[in-house]
Parts: C-alpha cells; sequence; structure tokens
C-alpha cells in the first residue's frame, strides 16, 4: 500500500528522524530547518506546507534543539555511548528468501531491510519513546509488541546473517524524548525473536500468495 500511498507525516516522526540523523551521523538529505521556533505564523506554516509538498521534513528551531539534547542524552550513556562509537549507519540489505506455500509448492521473495547500526559484533535499532518511562523495559515491551517489533529485529537479523553468514545478536537503543531523557539498552528474547520470525514468514507467505495471483484486495 505505502509504494503507491506516503505514510501520513505526523511531528513524532519527524523529531525520531531527527534524533536518528543526530545520533548516528547520518546524513538525511530531506530534513530543512526553518527559521522559526513554532509553527504558530503563517510564514511558518505555509514554509511547512510546501516542503512536505516536496516530499520533505520540516523541522523548526526548538525540535531541532530538542532533538541535540536528545541525541546527547544518547552518546552520553556509558553503554549506548559505547554502541555508537564504532560501526556504520543505515546499511541497506538486499536479500532472497525462499517461502513455501500451502499447496506445497515454493516461491522466492526478494526482502530488503535497513538497520540503524552495525558493529562488527552486533546490530543496533534506535527508537524513541514519546512519554517519561517509555524506555523502562516493561513499557517499552508492550511497545514491541503492539508495533510487532520483534518481528522487524528477526528479520534484519537473518537478512544480516543470510547475506554475511555471521549471526549477530540483535540490540535496542531506546531514549525517552521528554526530560531528562532516560536511555535504556535492551535486547529481546530468544522466544521473541522466534515469535517474531514466526509472524515474518507467514508474511512473507502471504506477500507470495497475493503476488502470484495478483489480488491485494
Amino acid at each position: 500500500y505505502e509504494r503507491d500511498h506516503e505514510r501520513p507525516p505526523k511531528d513524532e516522526f519527524d523529531l525520531g528522524g531527527l534524533v536518528h540523523t543526530l545520533v548516528l551521523g547520518s546524513h538525511d538529505e530531506r530534513i530543512r530547518v526553518i527559521d522559526a521556533w513554532d509553527w504558530r505564523t503563517k510564514a511558518a506554516q505555509e514554509a511547512r506546507k510546501a516542503l512536505r509538498a516536496e516530499g520533505l521534513t520540516p523541522v523548526n528551531r526548538a525540535d531541532l534543539l530538542k532533538a541535540s539534547r536528545i541525541a546527547r542524552a544518547v552518546r552520553l550513556h556509558p553503554l549506548a555511548g559505547a554502541i555508537f562509537s564504532e560501526g556504520r549507519p543505515e546499511v541497506s540489505m538486499y536479500w532472497p528468501s525462499e517461502v513455501a506455500l500451502e499447496d506445497g509448492s515454493s516461491h522466492v521473495v526478494m526482502c530488503r531491510g535497513r538497520v540503524d547500526w552495525v558493529r562488527s559484533n552486533a546490530i543496533v535499532d534506535l527508537k524513541t519513546a514519546g512519554r517519561p518511562g517509555g524506555s523502562e523495559l516493561d513499557e517499552f515491551g508492550r511497545q514491541a509488541a503492539n508495533l510487532n517489533y520483534p518481528l522487524a529485529a528477526a528479520h534484519y537479523a537473518d537478512g544480516w546473517e543470510a547475506l554475511t553468514g555471521e549471526a549477530l545478536p540483535f540490540l535496542t537503543v531506546t531514549v525517552e524524548t521528554e526530560e531528562p531523557h532516560f536511555v535504556t539498552v535492551s535486547q529481546y528474547d530468544p522466544d521473541d525473536l522466534d515469535a517474531g520470525r514466526t509472524r515474518m514468514e507467514q508474511a512473507k507467505a502471504e506477500f507470495a500468495r497475493r503476488t502470484l495471483s495478483g489480488q491485494w484486495e
């Protein structure tokens, strides 16, 4: 669906993208900083609308300041800072995956993924939590379950292993966007990843069936 319909813009997505850019040191050319501290003026609103129409990500100076403080909290965290001290940002992967269908046949699905950070000894995902306490394990665990994070984690880990032969652990660094920007480093239980892997295989099989039949409704 998203091939033909862009995801609706949200301010929290824009902030998260800006935090990713600052923490990972990547270069997201879609981000544009508007010379305003909020969106209340007509000029700022029109500038934001124009940038959105071009497929760009508008942020104001208050957003930039907040994102800088969040990124600083990650970099100053003893473990998270060490994790991001070595590695590569936003590594894209493309690989074939053979899936079994209900009729006993198989079909090759081309998979893709982009991991936030790859170290020599781990795959790392950076998440932002939009409310106080959102980085705590219980709260983050609920969000991860609701948004299928283990599915994505298993997908990325499997893709890396398929391409390199390396089975790397998958780590998540979660930072809260509200002060004082608490940071938590966590790792999914093997059972969580297995459940995510099962759901991903089901999704790939469904994708294969619809691709072969041409039915998407």
